[in-house]
């Protein structure tokens, strides 16, 4: 007996798409959850959480990295530019990382892939 999906059903069991605007300027993501496509095609979740100044709220962030004095990962975004702020304010920003605007530098790198 054959049998047939319901058009906009996925067959792939996923739970979750999701998407990463890993933009040279700003950046953002966004998602939808299987069971409200299959209710609600056009339902997508972004995030709008960020906040710039305490004030702006966007749909996307700043491309900025901050690293702390051991190279690990601080803050992502207005909350990378904010502690920089601070930090240069206070004169105490020598010992982090401070990346803006990286993403065209990444195409220059070489990568080894080793299967």
């Amino acid at each position: 007996m054959a049998t047939s999906k319901s058009a906009g059903k996925s067959g792939t069991g996923s739970l979750v798409v999701a998407a990463i605007d890993f933009g040279t300027t700003y950046s953002g993501y966004a998602f939808a959850f299987r069971h409200e496509f299959e209710s609600d095609p056009p339902k997508i979740n972004a995030n709008t959480n960020w906040v710039a100044g305490g004030q702006l709220i966007s749909l996307k962030t700043p491309t900025i990295l901050l690293l702390n004095k051991n190279k690990k990962f601080q803050a992502f975004g207005y909350e990378a530019e904010d502690q920089y702020g601070q930090l240069a304010a206070d004169n105490e920003h020598k010992d982090y990382y401070y990346f803006r605007r990286f993403k065209m530098k990444l195409y220059s790198l070489k990568v080894a892939v080793v299967l």
